[in-house]
């Protein structure tokens, strides 16, 4: 062996031990490759001495230094790579190991020399140099074919952790084209959008929270402010089926957990959406962050302007005074107007282990218009609607660093909605009603939970929240024409809700944890007064990532809106009405869910629902007058069963897809339904399927199709549904950037169509004409995306 080579061949060992570790791993850390100093010994060439050193110096000297740095081709520091000096004859002259910062430094300068640099990752590289500085040297990787002990991982689709099931919401990015945290969450598995509102497959009703908190917000706010949320902002959405007592929610619940900023940064976004939905609709949004010290501060503004018209077409065989009575008509409701939401959270890091944040969430609705006209073989309406909006809340949070955490928020609402109502009917007959509904809602909360880490993983939680509710209802007539029994109505209702809790979480070594809690409360409402208690139980095996195991088993109660607590009567147009009646009693919701992961990707799942004093709005012919009431009330029960599966796979690296199929069996039962008392179960299926096609890193497709069948809502029945959603996008300006294209129902089918052949009854109601929406969205990042965590207000059971 010639004496250069016994030199490469000491140096290079100093990096190998390491380097073959790290391969055998299965991955290759580069950050933690830095060597400690040791000695080495090189046969110098001209005297075939040894001449000692260290890892740090060079293996021999000679004169003066000589310098240079060692870089890959992204100019990214190569720390660990061997640099061997040599004459041009090959006589060797000394070595050295680059820094953490790619740097080198070579005793030994000669008029005259090459360089060997080797790395174990990096092409070798000879350069040739006659000074003192050699520059930047640019190391071209390896390609490594050792599938022994090259491991390709791929990111689990979804994770459990102490009853919770974890999805990654950048792996869902990644997959699926989502331009806002609320399309990411429709991907999740059994999430659907049904008419505006977010559903579960295996339970009834769902809460969204953010950051562990309950939302304040309606439906329809949170739906908004999920849209005007950037995927970005979100690091994981965490579905329970048997949610925690800590979180002032029960039954069902997904969590969404945004990502933290870094420290003194400036992050900014901006986007911009266009959809036409029969008449086009715009919209903007504005986020800013900025994070300095101890000090953070969160802002955004959406504007919107949305123009939406929907189609009804009714057919009704209405049996009235011995004669029965063929109408129909065609509705077209006309709504248009400007929306305002705003939100502002300033935070404070005491210190390491205490935070206080205070802010305020704003949404204002001002002169939305709309016109409801009806054409038919009964009447012909037209109904001029004005309505304004208004929700101010303020907040505060204190999170402490010994489990303590506090919160107080207090909301303001008020809705204004007036109305004109002109109708002819076919026998020339006239009425016109003038009226005025609003409401004004003041609502105060505190809560505060405390948790303890007892010995042998044990953890002890208990906790407390008050809530108190003036709610105002009021509809005034101030005209009324051809219609005598209209009554003006006006309602004040004091609300409390005392709710406590203490349980306590436990994880075994054999993988099992187990969680185990109660709540008592208390709730008041007018001459209303009633204890309760709700249990909550989670247990959670895993044996291996290869197999999990969930049981969750809850209880809750279910509220209803603050206006549907009253008694009034809506008029919307001469045949058709919405009716509340005072005395509507909360529901009791008792749910068990069974779930079975497989290699963290593959789900089945079964599930039972039976919701006692379960209320919802359903329609009826009056037997006294010719009218379609629809009207919120109480049932017996409303129970469900049944199973879903859903498995996603993938085709290389170009297609992504999931399938979902759920089968289940539906029971509804009320015993005071009018005249026509009911008890009715079916079966019911629907099947989902996901696609992302990748072309590149930067254009991605989505196809998706979803078909319902057959199902009950009380005496009524909906026909099967089948839609198909597809889109388009292109990220570019090195991802700071992205175009979208959506086209939701392209074939316009999400007609929701109901049916009603029960005990005399005979009403066909087709809605959703003009489902089909395309929309293109555009989105530019400054700096990053805006990392901060945003409060929600509830608003749940605010409007009408």
């Amino acid at each position: 062996m010639k004496t250069h080579d016994i030199g490469i061949l000491l140096c290079s060992m100093l990096t190998l031990p390491v380097q073959a570790q790290h391969r055998l791993s299965g991955k290759v850390d580069t950050e933690n490759m830095a060597l400690p100093l040791v000695n080495v010994a090189v046969l110098n060439s001209s005297d075939s001495t040894f001449v000692s050193g260290t890892a740090s110096d060079s293996c021999g000297t000679y004169g003066n230094q000589t310098t240079g740095k060692i870089v890959d081709i992204n100019q990214q520091p190569i720390e660990g790579a061997t640099i061997v000096m040599q004459l041009p004859d090959s006589t060797y002259l000394g070595a050295a190991i680059s820094a953490a910062d790619g740097t080198f430094v070579l005793e030994s300068e000669p008029e005259n020399y090459q360089l060997i640099v080797q790395h174990l990752l990096y092409q070798t590289r000879l350069v040739e140099g006659q000074t003192h500085d050699a520059g930047i040297i640019v190391l071209e990787s390896k390609d490594y074919n050792l599938d022994e002990v090259v491991i390709e991982g791929e990111r689990p689709f979804v994770t459990v952790e102490q009853g919770k099931l974890n999805y990654d919401i950048s792996a869902i990015s990644e997959k699926h084209i989502v331009n806002n945290a609320y399309e990411a969450i429709c991907k999740l598995p059994g999430v659907q959008d049904r008419n505006g509102k977010l559903s579960l497959v295996g339970a009834k009703d769902v809460t969204v929270l953010l950051n562990g908190k309950a939302s304040t917000l309606t439906q329809e706010q949170l739906i908004e402010m999920l849209k005007n949320t950037s995927t970005s902002q979100v690091q994981t959405a965490e579905v329970m089926y048997s949610t925690p007592p800590e979180y002032h929610v029960r039954g069902a619940a997904i969590n969404i957990v945004t990502a933290k900023a870094s420290e003194n940064t400036l992050q900014s976004e901006i986007s911009a959406s266009y959809s036409n939905q029969y008449f086009s609709s715009y919209s903007g949004n504005i986020n800013f962050l900025m994070t300095k010290g101890k000090s953070s501060l969160n802002v955004s503004y959406n504007p919107g302007y949305s123009h939406i018209m929907t189609v009804m077409d009714l057919a009704s065989k209405h049996n009235y005074d011995g004669k029965v009575y063929d109408i129909t008509q065609t509705q077209k409701i006309n709504t248009k107007g400007w929306r305002h939401n705003i939100y502002a959270e300033y935070g404070y890091q005491i210190n390491e282990d205490n935070e206080l944040s205070v802010g305020y969430n704003g949404a204002v609705s001002n002169n939305g218009k709309g016109a409801i006209d009806v054409n038919g073989n009964f009447q012909n309406s037209h109904n001029d609607k004005l309505q304004d909006s208004r929700l101010h809340n303020v907040f505060a949070r204190y999170s402490s660093g010994f489990g303590l955490d506090l919160g107080v928020d207090y909301t303001d609402y008020s809705m204004n909605d007036y109305n004109r109502l002109e109708s002819r009917l076919t026998d020339n007959s006239r009425q016109l009603l003038d009226y005025t509904s609003d409401q004004k809602i003041r609502k105060f909360s505190v809560y505060a939970d405390q948790s303890h880490d007892l010995t042998n993983d044990w953890t002890l939680k208990y906790g407390i929240r008050y809530d108190y509710t003036d709610n105002k209802n009021g509809q005034f007539f101030n005209q009324m024409e051809g219609k005598e029994d209209v009554d003006n109505s006006s309602s004040r209702l004091y609300e409390q809700i005392t709710n406590f809790y203490a349980g306590f979480d436990k994880e075994f070594e054999s993988g099992l944890s187990l969680s185990l809690s109660a709540t008592g409360e208390y709730y008041s409402i007018g001459n209303y007064h009633k204890w309760a208690v709700y249990p909550q139980a989670s247990l959670t095996y895993s044996q291996s990532e290869k197999h999990t195991f969930m049981l969750g088993v809850s209880s809750e109660k279910d509220y209803p809106t603050y206006w549907d607590m009253q008694t009034s009567t809506t008029y919307m147009n001469a045949y058709e009405e919405v009716q509340t009646i005072e005395g509507l009693r909360p529901a009791n919701v008792y749910s068990v869910n069974a779930n079975y992961l497989f290699l963290q990707k593959y789900m089945l799942s079964l599930f039972y629902e039976r919701s006692n004093d379960y209320f919802t709005m359903d329609m009826y012919q009056a037997k006294d007058r010719l009218a379609l009431v629809y009207r919120t009330q109480n049932w017996n029960y409303y129970q469900s069963f049944g199973m879903s599966a859903n498995v996603p796979f993938s085709i290389g690296n170009w297609l992504s897809s999931q399938v979902n199929a759920t089968v289940l069996n539906d029971r509804n039962r009320c015993d005071n339904f009018w005249d026509i008392p009911f008890d009715r179960n079916k079966w019911a299926c629907m099947l989902a399927m996901q696609n992302h096609f990748s072309v590149g890193s930067d254009l991605g497709f989505d196809l998706d199709a979803m078909y319902r069948s057959s199902m009950i809502s009380g005496i009524s029945d909906t026909k099967p549904v089948f839609t198909v959603n597809v889109g388009a996008q292109w990220n570019f300006l090195n991802d700071k950037a992205s175009l979208s294209l959506n086209c939701s129902d392209l074939f316009d089918t999400m007609r929701m169509k109901v049916r009603n052949r029960y005990a005399g009854q005979h009403i066909d109601l087709n809605m959703g004409q003009y489902s089909r929406t395309v929309s293109v969205k555009f989105v530019y990042r400054f700096g990053g995306s805006i990392n901060k965590e945003k409060k929600e207000v509830d608003a749940s059971r605010f409007g009408h």
